[in-house]
């Protein structure tokens, strides 16, 4: 199966197709100014590359590093566009070889070419952020995890911690989902065997130690780097304080922060977080993380309400894409058809991939691939909805959202057919689930009806300024 996608022709034409596209597209924008993250981005890694060190903990380093790679050796920014052009093309790669595991090759065709040309993943590909990087590492993780799910050779327990730990320094939201895995674990040797009557966890227990041992493997000596730094523990980054006395302030709350933004939020005695926190991590870290607790003990309820309100957020049908259009991130020159386009395009293709892919995750969770796809929305969702979510922060659950898709309207089995044969509980957790993302949409059609009929005037980004800009 490792190389079934070398003779699939079909798929070779797409993903060539693809890899094109990506490319054209990484042209065109190669001598675009910076947006927002990606100039700190780009400050961190021209500092790396010109030997002068990382700057501070706010920030994690592994996209920063990657970036400083390709400047280091005269590539340049297009360097580093082309560069995740090749991973995007090596992630479809695999979503392949994990579709074929999930139900035959069809699956693996449909699931990657699903992938391959998902708008936001596409527009992704040329941008110089942090998640199709991250991606790619999340992808190989799972296509270590999923080999032999209740056995197989030590070594590649390891190398998947080993993988997960530079994961976790792209994107510190994997070390989050270590308990979340272990479940995946116990799950998965509970459905799949029993011995002398009795569960089976010694194995799982085993893989799981492997894991976590080689992931912090991977981190710790970056914590020993911000230990020296800032002398406070500071395991990956220093942002999640920020975020999450940011999703606890009252003025923070039921605001798209994708549209809005202000320089009150993550305020820490009196002073910008990012401003403290280079100075002092352990003060910064410490005040916010009881200012947030604080602010959750005033008002509970509003909390909750709030959490509620942002795991919906978190399954917008708003995108990266949607954002740069309506804001003329992609410059002012471009034909008056093309952002109404774009948002029919790209929110039609969100709106299907959910609906069909938490319909073939839920129907069919005797899979190990559909169970961890699970887990992962669970994860992302209560994660986001305690501390904001941002369109781009749900970019991770699109394979998964492929997957499910692909395995409930490619497989070998009628999609009919897999409802009928699914448990009762999957039934009604597909219903609910699908019809409490749909209930979310409803506040996104404001936004979509000015995206078609005035690309985006009144949903342009805003940021309120409070104080003079700090450095930070």
């Amino acid at each position: 199966m490792t190389a079934t996608w070398l003779r699939d022709r079909a798929f070779l034409v797409g993903l060539a197709g693809s890899v094109a596209l990506k490319v054209g597209l990484a042209l065109a924008v190669r001598d675009h100014a910076p947006i927002l993250d990606e100039g700190a981005y780009l400050k961190l890694a021209t500092q790396l590359a010109a030997g002068a060190g990382y700057e501070g903990t706010f920030r994690p380093p592994g996209y920063p590093i990657f970036l400083a790679f390709w400047l280091a050796i005269g590539a340049g920014t297009l360097g580093v566009r082309l560069a995740q052009v090749a991973l995007s093309a090596w992630s479809t790669v695999l979503m392949y070889r994990l579709g074929s595991r999930f139900g035959g090759e069809r699956v693996g065709r449909v699931a990657a070419l699903v992938f391959a040309f998902d708008p936001v993943l596409i527009a992704f590909s040329h941008r110089l952020w942090s998640e199709t990087l991250f991606l790619t590492l999340l992808l190989l993780v799972l296509d270590l995890l999923t080999r032999d799910p209740e056995g197989g050779r030590w070594t590649r327990w390891a190398l998947a911690g080993v993988v997960l730990g530079a994961g976790a320094l792209v994107r510190p939201m994997l070390v989050t989902f270590l308990p979340f895995l272990a479940l995946w674990l116990a799950w998965t040797a509970w459905l799949g065997r029993r011995t002398g009557g009795r569960l089976a966890l010694r194995e799982p227990l085993l893989h799981f130690g492997a894991i976590v041992v080689f992931c912090f493997a991977v981190i710790l000596p970056w914590t020993l780097r911000n230990e020296r730094v800032t002398g406070t523990f500071v395991l990956i980054d220093s942002n999640g304080p920020f975020n999450f006395l940011v999703g606890s302030q009252q003025e923070a709350a039921f605001v798209d922060k994708d549209d809005r933004w202000s320089d009150r939020y993550g305020m820490v005695d009196g002073q910008p977080y990012q401003l403290l926190v280079a100075g002092d991590a352990a003060r910064a870290q410490t005040l916010a993380m009881e200012q947030g607790w604080a602010n959750i003990a005033a008002r509970p309820g509003r909390f909750l309400a709030k959490s509620v309100w942002e795991a919906g957020h978190l399954w917008t049908l708003d995108s990266f894409l949607l954002r740069h259009l309506r804001n003329d991130w992609y410059g002012k020159g471009l034909p008056g058809w093309v952002t109404p386009l774009a948002t029919v395009v790209a929110a039609g293709f969100w709106a299907g991939l959910v609906l069909a892919g938490l319909a073939g995750l839920f129907l069919m969770w005797d899979r190990p691939l559909a169970r961890f796809g699970i887990l992962w929305a669970l994860q992302a969702t209560l994660l986001f909805g305690a501390t904001y979510a941002l369109s781009r922060y749900g970019v991770p659950l699109r394979p998964f959202l492929a997957l499910g898709a692909a395995g409930l309207l490619a497989g070998t089995v009628p999609a009919g057919e897999v409802w009928r044969r699914a448990t009762r509980p999957a039934r009604v957790l597909t219903v609910t689930t699908i019809l409490l993302v749909a209930v979310s949409w409803s506040r996104d059609l404001g936004l979509m009806q000015d995206m078609l009929r005035n690309h985006g005037a009144a949903h342009r980004f805003e940021m309120e300024q409070q104080q003079p800009p700090t450095e930070p």
